[in-house]
């Protein structure tokens, strides 16, 4: 009995040390970043170590320090994606992880300093753990099957998420510490997402709507639509940034041909937003809408006389997921970077654009859609090295930073791109031609605590540009659109279908309606966000989970 409590005592001790380990990593990280904030209590110790105290008492110290491996590791992850998005991790995000590896290493890679410290912290955790459990093994109280009742535990949590089938997503909670936010997440995406992904069944359907009534048959017209990469619109000096960032674009504000709104995107990820662009989704799930190919644009265009192209900057490997989603069926000439780069990881400068515009037969009518990569992280990537037009000498304000600066670089850069194809098709043809321009989702830039995009948690990550300028004669639009500053990509996708010959579904395409921005998942199962406009157009955000 003697030895029983004394072993019983040693695990407590044992336990109550690495419970201090973890909260200190947390909670010195908590101080130390802007966002977050002490919050250590009672009840959230006494939780870590319970769990803590099971751990030490499995059989195997192998397993122990295992363990405590893989917890240090969760909460590595935690601490790094708090030190660039500003929240802990979303459970889709997990399979996103290794679904878009690459594309996840190219933005981290550019921010490397902030995982100087969680790295550090993590280091420090695990040495600590080593030598307090080197000793440890006659001291130790052991629990034999301890282990098999961790696992079923582990297997309890997906299995009750499954059973309870709760059509709500689940967010973090930035009050929970790592551990807690990683176990409760990982079984949301195991009991909930994986098991929809796998039925096809997310209980968010959409009823499929039919393809829209054709009115003009064969317009005699080029459409050029052009979709932008991470371009967030308060960056572009059309809508009034302090850095000249689109002089070609803000030239053409006075021009009758021209129009341009506030718009509000789809998605806050490409292989979101894209395809519900394409495909004239309103909101989430439209994956049933986007298998009937009722309303996929390429085939209204195809079907209705166009040649159709698809242009993409970006590589093979970043379209893998997204090209499934965009009907290429009816596609006749689909290219992508990685023609040029010879690397299905590394896309291609948005100069190819205007290599590709050389290959288009503009004898027919041609409905070009084109793909960018710039403005994606990392920006200084994007653009040419003389394209580097603004730097901390030639701007005013000294505060902004260098990511912001190259952010900037890469607006400017669009600019051009946006002008050369201009440029260049009024050179090939007289044909009437509307170019239409958005950007798959925006980015926040300039934010040292919440960058880069993916969340619906703040504005900046959907506020994206629309414009339209016809040459050529085209049919002037101004009249189809109301005084209403705003226009969701749905709206967008229908001034797309209206001008390759269908009817529209308003009378004004840029309407005060309810708009949908879906998360991460195409979906709707990492979250939806509902954005309602009063008279006044303010703007009401209902985060529907």
């Amino acid at each position: 009995m003697k030895d029983f409590l004394s072993k019983l005592g040693f695990n407590i001790f044992l336990a109550l040390i690495i419970t201090l380990l973890f909260v200190c990593v947390e909670q010195i990280y908590r101080v130390y970043n802007d966002i977050l904030s002490f919050n250590l209590n009672p009840k959230s110790f006494f939780e870590q170590f319970i769990i803590n105290l099971l751990i030490v008492s499995i059989v195997k110290t192998r397993a122990v320090f295992i363990s405590f491996v893989l917890i240090a590791t969760f909460v590595w992850f935690q601490i790094l994606h708090f030190a660039y998005f500003g929240t802990w991790i979303f459970p889709l995000e997990y399979l996103l992880f290794f679904t878009k590896f690459q594309e996840t290493y190219d933005t981290f890679r550019t921010v490397a300093d902030i995982g100087i410290i969680p790295t550090i912290m993590t280091i420090v955790l695990l040495i600590s753990i080593y030598f307090l459990l080197k000793n440890s093994d006659e001291k130790r109280l052991k629990v034999p099957f301890l282990s098999f009742v961790l696992i079923a535990f582990i297997i309890f949590v997906p299995l009750r998420v499954y059973i309870k089938d709760s059509k709500k997503g689940h967010r973090p909670n930035v009050e929970y510490y790592p551990i807690k936010n990683t176990v409760t997440n990982v079984g949301y995406l195991l009991g909930n997402i994986m098991p929809k992904k796998i039925a096809g069944n997310s209980g968010l359907e959409q009823p499929i709507s039919p393809t829209p009534e054709l009115l003009t048959n064969n317009p005699d017209i080029n459409v050029i639509m052009i979709m932008g990469e991470s371009l967030n619109r308060n960056f572009m000096s059309l809508y009034d940034y302090k850095i000249k960032t689109t002089p070609f674009l803000d030239s053409l504000k006075n021009d009758e041909n021209f129009i341009y709104k506030k718009g509000i995107a789809s998605g806050v990820v490409t292989d979101v937003a894209v395809p519900s662009f394409f495909n004239i989704i309103k909101r989430p799930d439209g994956v049933p809408q986007i298998i009937s190919t009722n309303t996929c644009l390429f085939k209204m265009a195809k079907n209705n006389g166009f040649q159709t192209y698809f242009y993409s900057s970006q590589a093979q490997d970043q379209l893998a997921q997204l090209k499934s989603y965009i009907c290429t069926k009816w596609i006749d000439d689909y290219v992508d970077g990685t023609t040029v780069t010879k690397d299905i990881d590394k896309p291609a400068l948005d100069k190819f654009l205007l290599d590709k515009i050389e290959d288009v037969d503009f004898s027919k009518p041609s409905f070009i859609a084109m793909q960018q990569r710039a403005s994606h992280t990392p920006f200084i990537d994007t653009f040419p090295k003389e394209f580097e037009k603004f730097n901390k000498e030639n701007i005013n304000d000294k505060t902004i930073s260098q990511n912001t600066i190259d952010y900037a670089n890469s607006i400017a850069y669009t600019d051009y791109i946006i002008s050369e194809l201009v440029r260049k098709v009024k050179a090939k043809t007289t044909r009437p031609t509307y170019f239409i321009f958005t950007s798959d989702h925006a980015s926040n830039v300039g934010d040292p605590n919440r960058q880069g995009h993916g969340r619906l948690n703040y504005d900046a990550v959907y506020q994206v540009p629309f414009l339209v300028y016809g040459i050529n004669g085209a049919k002037p639009l101004k009249e189809k659109f109301s005084n209403f500053e705003f226009m969701s990509h749905y709206q967008m996708a229908n001034v797309v279908s209206h001008v390759i010959g269908y009817k529209e579904k308003y009378e004004h395409f840029n309407m005060r309606e309810d708009y949908f921005v879906c998360d991460s998942d195409i979906s709707g199962l990492s979250g939806i966000l509902k954005i309602s406009f009063d008279e006044n157009s303010n703007q009401t955000k209902t985060l529907i989970e």
